[in-house]
């Protein structure tokens, strides 16, 4: 299956059609200038529905010709370029950004992650959703703030506290003397009367009167104001009156009998010291209970996660509660049967904590053998690229990590690598980069995943093991292997390994690759197919000089360059190279000196043309000579249409005239230079594209060698030859 992506009017392509095969390597191979770079930055940003003002041709947007590019989904799209490389990688304390995500996250991560997650939610869930829990923490709590503790587990025998252990603030149970006061005693503004009440005797009651009332003091009254005295006190008073509200709220949960009995102590001057006993120990069970609520009611949970699962038990088994704490005032029914479905919930949970330890242990697990497998992948592809470095991750917190790389020592040793963006080569950066990436476009899950021109500039080993590694044999999961990639590139080599030697070992259906071409602003794309279009350089040469339908100046320069791939020095070793140096430079007869004076024996010219026959079966020396004249050459090449058979009749036109090879040095030396050489991509003499199905010269040569034939022909010179 396949998707077309259609563009138009972006930077120098006019138009064009590209067709990407899904679950494939699609390499796209051009040369330098033909777009690549342009495809890939409209691909992307289509991908990112942004405008494609950037690409206008000549940086000026028409309303009549907008950029346009059609057949592109919105959404995954990774792309490697150098603006991947600034932005993402070589961060301030990391080689890549979001190294957790790009090189251990994963879905096996993410389940192991929420299995976790859902356990500690459970754990949540069943500790904080009991409200009465919640309702019997808050009422202990008023309890206790009624009678304060010493750091010795003692009442503080201070304020109220003091005045009820002197045996005062009974109120809800008064000496017989105050009966009829009974009624005050009976409002819940007690405290604040018996205040007002003490306050009015103690600044006037000297007066023989009452200071409320104004009648005269009696034998009673007097009593009665004795006996108040000494029962009563504001502090105590409200001391009192919080204890006995807070027995009250705590009724369903206390014993009956023991609350009486403890309220029988009040005022007692004989059982003060009984009293103070067990107010003790009510505090005492209502401070181990609170303690325990309170765990109970304060956990959320935020606080445990995986790192820290083993604090988890001692706070579990910190809210349970033992009933030998709670033996005397906290017996009700109520509270054996709370208490008791709480331990019970707690016990269910520890059980599930090790349920939970369980899971912790295989998310560890995963973790270490995550990053051991990504250093060791990558470090071996360090390795094996001859990088001297060391890569290494970090986890930094649960959801961070930091990838390093370090600097093997001649020793052996590794050494901290401070900012590597900085001091790392070009290729170096790039290389590291490359495979990053990698592992970001799997992560991601990217629907196409776009390499501009990845490898062109590293040197053999290099690219081999990049391309490689980016491609994996068999590793879906941990490589692009079968995934849709788009490499555009100027560089053969990958071509070579995954069409025609398969040197990447890729399943043949998993990798297909284009030739494409831009003619005036107009993308053309051929189908490079393997064996039929890749043929090693020497039988190319060999072809080309027995294919009849190519002119005569081109068999006879491929057939020479097929002869110098046969001998070390071909001069000295094939009377066939002599014959042909000879026709190409002119030489009325074949001659082994360029000056054309050490003339071939008849036996060494028999036998140069029997050799040359066997190409080109009509071969004479004469006649090939007087179809090789510089105007014979001149008309063949303006009626020419392949540009590579230009190029070699154009260098027999220069040979044939040095001073018009000297014109051409002048005009173009690097044109010069190329028409001298047989042209082989990246300089991989093994294979070539067959010239005569692809245009494999470039633009800028072919419109020069126009411009410089064109000024040839309209020499006063030339119609005189």
């Amino acid at each position: 299956m396949s998707n077309t992506i259609k563009i138009r009017n972006c930077n120098n392509i006019t138009s064009g059609e590209i067709d990407i095969c899904a679950d494939k390597l699609n390499i796209l191979f051009g040369r330098n200038g033909t777009g690549k770079s342009t495809i890939a930055r409209a691909i992307y940003l289509a991908s990112q529905s942004k405008p494609l003002t950037e690409l206008a041709p000549y940086g000026s947007v028409s309303e009549t010709a907008p950029p346009i590019i059609e057949g592109v989904e919105t959404g995954r799209v990774a792309i490697f370029d150098d603006n991947y490389v600034s932005q993402y990688v070589y961060q301030p304390d990391s080689l890549i950004k979001d190294a957790f995500e790009v090189l251990i996250r994963s879905n096996e991560y993410d389940e192991a992650k929420k299995n976790i997650d859902d356990a500690l939610a459970k754990i949540k869930a069943t500790i904080t959703g009991r409200q009465e829990i919640i309702d019997l923490q808050a009422q202990i709590g008023v309890l206790i703030d009624t009678i304060k503790f010493t750091t010795k587990n003692k009442i503080a025998k201070r304020g109220g506290a003091k005045g009820i252990l002197e045996g005062k603030g009974t109120y809800f149970k008064p000496p017989e003397e105050l009966s009829e006061l009974k009624p005050f005693f009976e409002e819940d503004t007690v405290s604040k009367w018996a205040a007002w009440r003490l306050q009015g005797y103690e600044l006037f009651g000297q007066k023989g009167r009452c200071p409320y009332c104004s009648t005269g003091d009696t034998e009673k009254t007097g009593t009665i104001n004795k006996v108040f005295a000494d029962s009563f006190d504001k502090a105590s008073v409200e001391t009192a009156a919080a204890i006995i509200k807070a027995l009250e709220g705590l009724k369903p949960y206390l014993s009956k009998d023991k609350v009486s009995e403890l309220v029988s102590l009040f005022g007692v001057k004989e059982d003060l010291k009984v009293l103070e006993t067990q107010l003790t120990k009510l505090r005492a069970e209502a401070n181990y209970l609170h303690e325990r609520l309170t765990s109970i009611v304060s956990f959320n949970g935020s606080s445990v996660d995986r790192n820290n699962i083993t604090e988890l038990e001692s706070k579990l088994t910190d809210m349970k509660v033992d009933f030998r704490a709670i033996d005397v005032y906290f017996v009700s029914d109520l509270t054996k049967s709370e208490m008791g479905a709480v331990n019970s919930e707690i016990d269910s949970l520890l059980g599930k904590v090790g349920i939970l330890k369980g899971e912790i242990g295989k998310y560890n697990k995963y973790i270490q053998d995550k990053i051991q497998s990504r250093e060791q992948d990558i470090n071996d592809f360090l390795n094996l690229a001859g990088f001297k470095y060391k890569f290494d991750v970090e986890m930094v917190g649960e959801n961070s990590a930091r990838a390093l790389l370090k600097y093997i020592l001649p020793d052996g040793n590794s050494s901290d690598m401070q900012a590597p963006g900085q001091h790392l080569s070009w290729g170096e950066k790039h290389s590291f980069a490359l495979i990053l990436f990698m592992f970001d476009a799997i992560h991601s899950d990217a629907n196409l995943v776009i390499l501009d021109d990845p490898i062109s500039s590293f040197d053999s080993n290099k690219k081999y093991a990049i391309i490689n590694r980016l491609f994996k044999t068999g590793e879906k999961g941990n490589s692009l292997y079968e995934k849709t990639v788009l490499m555009l590139t100027h560089d053969f080599e990958p071509v070579i390994d995954y069409i025609q030697t398969n040197s990447g070992r890729q399943n043949p259906t998993s990798v297909c690759a284009n030739y494409f071409e831009n003619k005036n602003g107009v993308l053309q794309c051929t189908p490079i197919r393997k064996d039929d279009d890749l043929m090693s350089s020497v039988v190319l040469l060999k072809e080309l000089a027995s294919d009849t339908a190519i002119d005569i100046a081109a068999r006879i320069g491929c057939l020479r360059k097929f002869i110098e791939h046969q001998y070390k020095d071909p001069q000295v070793e094939s009377d066939a190279y002599n014959i042909l140096s000879s026709l190409i430079h002119g030489r009325s007869e074949p001659t082994l000196d360029k000056e054309g004076n050490e003339k071939l024996s008849d036996e060494q010219v028999a036998t140069g043309i029997k050799y040359i026959k066997s190409f080109i079966p009509d071969f004479d020396y004469i006649a090939v000579l007087a179809q090789c004249t510089p105007q014979c050459l001149m008309e063949r090449y303006v009626t020419e249409h392949s540009a590579y058979i230009k190029m070699l009749i154009l260098r027999v036109y220069t040979e044939r005239d040095n001073e018009a090879r000297e014109r051409l040095r002048k005009y173009n030396d690097v044109l010069r230079k190329y028409v001298d050489e047989t042209y082989h991509i990246e300089n991989d003499y093994l294979y070539s594209l067959d010239v005569r199905r692809f245009n494999i010269v470039p633009d800028n040569y072919i419109a020069d060698a126009e411009r410089y034939m064109a000024v040839e022909r309209a020499r006063p010179d030339f119609s005189e030859e």
